[in-house]
């Protein structure tokens, strides 16, 4: 990862390269430590997990560990009542392969609930996961592979579980159990894996962007120190690589040829990605006006929550945006998923969303007005300016769904248009539009239970 983490929307911690030899002693950081294997919950609530722009929808689990030669690592686990489930395993803070809830194959007897038009409470409803050493094959469905690991390295896993149901599904009981199955035949379980194989260091340790190479970047020659990276209107960034997110800051001096090398590093993922989910980056400042108003189209996603019974299909699983901090803090500060924007829809799924503090927010910018509110946040930038990072999360996109950042590839992105036409170009109305105005001017448009038009 090395010292910068922007641009990334994986919701957790991360560790840095270069970690040297773990005490004999468990070291948590500050981690809340959900049992002896799994740690977390990791969320925006934690000011010590409040790091890598976390998703304020999502619960996240990590697990830091080595699988011995010729072991398998099993992991036993209950579908919870959610929107998404999904385990990723992780190489030098890269998803290198992940198992999604559809595609987990349940248990003899049980039911995969978040199949389309399964019933969401049927039970049974069990699942295994193998999770071999690195470099060895396992067999049967439902393996999680880190092919890439050195043998004996750490190895890294992420639970995440979107919008759950209820409390019972984000509790630590409803966690996957371990167990390890040695290569003589013999078993362990319960805190008799942790013991064998838990790496001390149970906690992913966050490496953010250093506030001078912020500094360096927001004054690149030819851009505006006060505003840069945003731009009015907002301006987004598909997320490929850290390379070319950085290229943000560098849209007044374009170099041609630093962005064909960055386009050229392709898809590569990284800092703790969840492989789900697509992202696209849109710097945001103030000093444009107090007010940002998103106009943009909902994708169809399943409704889920208590009392739905029947797991329905969509564009996409799951779809939201999210305010954060700099690149420095990463922190996340406030997010509206499409649970929350979808009952403010007028009938083309248009909707319209008001970023802004609390005290500047507008007296129209309110469910009854059809308005959903982003909370912009206090905390300035190390600069001192009033910046920001949204992310927009397109999570499970439908293949048929041609208007999702699933569909657009490097290989898209004109090098002269620096990616905002190819991207707008294939989500078109589903990308949002994003202009600055004021607080009294945006209240001046009025209140209407069907939007504002």
């Amino acid at each position: 990862m090395g010292s910068v983490a922007v641009a990334v929307a994986a919701g957790v911690i991360v560790v840095p390269p270069g970690a040297g030899a773990a005490p004999e002693t468990p070291v948590t950081r500050g981690v809340p430590q959900a049992n002896c294997f799994w740690f977390g919950p990791m969320d925006k609530a934690n000011p010590v997990t409040n790091k890598a722009y976390p998703e304020t929808a999502a619960i996240y689990w990590g697990a830091r560990f080595r699988v011995p030669a010729g072991a398998r690592l099993i992991l036993d686990g209950r579908y919870p009542h959610a929107r998404f489930m999904s385990l990723n395993a992780y190489v030098d803070q890269g998803a290198v392969d992940s198992l999604e809830d559809q595609n987990i194959a349940p248990g003899p007897h049980s039911i995969n609930p978040y199949v389309a038009g399964a019933r969401r409470y049927a039970t049974p409803r069990r699942y295994r996961v193998t999770v071999p050493a690195p470099g060895e094959d396992a067999p049967g469905p439902n393996v999680l592979d880190a092919p890439d690991a050195n043998p004996g390295a750490v190895q890294e896993l992420i639970y995440r579980v979107y919008l759950p149901d209820r409390a019972a599904d984000a509790a630590t009981r409803a966690l996957p159990r371990p167990r390890l199955l040695l290569s003589d035949g013999s078993e362990l379980r319960g805190r008799q894996v942790c013991a064998a194989i838990n790496d001390p260091q149970r906690y992913f340790n966050v490496t953010t962007m250093p506030a001078a190479l912020y500094d360096s970047l927001v004054h690149t020659p030819g851009a505006d120190p006060i505003t840069n990276s945003a731009f009015d209107p907002v301006r987004w960034e598909r997320f490929f690589n850290t390379p070319l997110a950085l290229s943000i800051f560098r849209y007044d001096t374009p170099s041609q040829d630093l962005r064909k090398k960055d386009l050229a590093l392709g898809e590569v993922g990284g800092f703790y990605d969840n492989r789900a989910v697509k992202y696209t980056v849109g710097p945001i400042n103030a000093a444009f006006g107090d007010v940002l108003v998103l106009r943009g189209k909902l994708p169809r996603t399943p409704r889920t929550g208590p009392g739905v019974t029947r797991m329905g299909r969509g564009q996409m699983r799951y779809w939201s945006i999210c305010q954060n901090t700099s690149p420095v803090e990463t922190q996340g500060v406030d997010c509206v998923d499409d649970s929350k924007v979808r009952r403010l829809l007028r009938g083309d799924r248009r909707y319209t969303i008001v970023v802004s503090r609390r005290a500047t927010r507008p007296d129209n910018a309110r469910r009854q007005c059809g308005v959903a509110w982003l909370n912009w946040g206090n905390r300035r930038d190390v600069l001192g300016r009033r910046s920001g990072t949204l992310i927009m999360r397109n999570l499970g996109a439908n293949p048929r769904f041609a208007h999702s950042l699933q569909k657009v590839t490097p290989a898209d992105i004109s090098v002269t248009s620096l990616g905002r036409k190819s991207e707008r170009d294939v989500l078109g109305p589903y990308l949002p539009k994003g202009k600055y105005t004021s607080t009294a001017a945006f209240e001046r448009r009025g209140c209407s239970a069907r939007g504002l038009g």
